[in-house]
């Protein structure tokens, strides 16, 4: 089967949104991009109240509308990172923020399939939704979206939702992958503020020092996780930041740990925070400190329905795409999981590692291929149609 997209420079269409990263849920800039390209096209489409959101519904002329219309959605991320990148790469961005976790792929992507299924749309057999959504990166994004409605504006709700993210590396390049059931871990967010008696280095007795106490939740939080749940659950407890003090020869007087609980499991996540907040209580009592611990859900478990995953690796058998089903999930996190759990769904993985760039997502030296933004969209716009396809055949 030829590529729908040959007719859509797919390539161009990344290039230019890597040159323009913004963080957050306030991206005009990269709004603008995508409504041009739409305006360019006849394209309708409505834009978010609290962030720089933007929603596609592209109705199908072929859909039976005396009867109940199939819906499907697809979304894409919009926001980078605060990161100044490193690739040296002709397209780098210049503005200190980059598209480190390849975020513009997946507007490329997701735009090209929303052009391409809007070219077509006279053969389709239900709407599509396509929802390019800022603030995936720690903002809430995806739960502001369904507060506003996102899975009311076609008119009727979702039967599927899809979902897709590239990998600079885990996966051999081109590599299309899921699996039915968790394939990404959910993230909680731990602040630990820890407040004690400052004063001179030069008589820590009459201090009691945050500083020291927070170094020691460090390690202690980590054996203590590791201890507490079974080999067999994977989770993890990490923190990555610490700030505390100015000066070298000063006791503080407060310090901030900040880190992240990863679990496949609502349970497990549950027990891991009961284990951290003993184990920070304890520290606390012993450093003479007081310390409170805070968290915010971020992300749940991203979860493929079974039978959602079933059909999309049909679909793509069928039009010559091959779908690996992955052996187990990992351990990183997506704002998508809210969506899922209101919309079953699938979610994907693309490998797209360059072979001269091993580094990972988020790295101010991550690359991605662009051999990987047209197939990708080409599984985007067969899974549009064969679902569509597949939901308005049901009784």
């Amino acid at each position: 089967m030829g590529s729908p997209m040959k007719s859509i420079d797919i390539v161009t269409l990344r290039h230019e949104l890597h040159q323009i990263p913004e963080v957050g849920l306030h991206l005009p800039i990269t709004q603008r991009y995508l409504l041009a390209v739409l305006d360019s096209e006849g394209i309708d489409y409505l834009t978010g109240e609290s962030m720089t959101s933007v929603t596609i519904v592209i109705r199908g002329g072929a859909a039976d509308r005396r009867a109940t219309v199939p819906t499907v959605l697809v979304r894409s991320d919009m926001d980078a990172l605060p990161v100044a990148e490193e690739t040296n790469l002709p397209w780098a961005s210049t503005n200190g923020a980059m598209h480190a976790c390849g975020h513009d792929a997946h507007m490329a992507i997701v735009l090209a399939a929303t052009v391409a299924t809007h070219r077509a749309r006279a053969t389709l057999q239900g709407d599509a939704i396509f929802f390019f959504q800022p603030g995936e990166e720690g903002h809430g994004g995806a739960q502001l979206a369904l507060a506003e409605g996102l899975l009311d504006v076609a008119g009727t709700r979702p039967i599927a939702a899809l979902g897709l993210h590239v990998l600079s590396n885990l996966l051999d390049a081109g590599q299309l992958a899921g699996r039915p059931g968790p394939i990404l871990s959910g993230s909680t967010l731990v602040d630990v503020n820890v407040s004690g008696r400052g004063g001179h280095g030069s008589t820590p007795h009459l201090t009691a020092s945050p500083l020291a106490a927070a170094a020691a939740m460090v390690g202690a939080v980590g054996a203590v996780s590791a201890h507490s749940v079974s080999m067999f659950e994977p989770a993890t407890v990490g923190f990555g930041a610490l700030r505390s003090g100015e000066a070298r020869n000063v006791v503080p007087d407060h310090a901030v740990l900040q880190g992240v609980i990863r679990t496949f499991d609502t349970d497990t996540d549950s027990h891991l925070r009961q284990c951290l907040e003993r184990t920070v209580n304890g520290i606390a009592m012993a450093h003479d400190v007081e310390a409170t611990v805070t968290y915010a859900q971020d992300t749940v478990p991203t979860e493929s329905d079974p039978r959602e995953f079933a059909l999309l690796r049909g679909i793509a058998r069928g039009r010559g795409i091959q779908l690996t089903e992955l052996p187990q999930p990992i351990a990183i996190s997506e704002d998508f999981s809210w969506i899922l759990r209101a919309v079953p769904g699938v979610f994907v993985l693309i490998g797209a590692g360059r072979s001269d760039s091993p580094e990972s997502n988020h790295s101010p030296r991550a690359t991605f291929s662009d051999d990987v933004l047209a197939p990708s969209a080409d599984l985007v716009i067969a899974w549009v149609q064969d679902r569509l396809a597949a939901g308005a055949q049901k009784p």
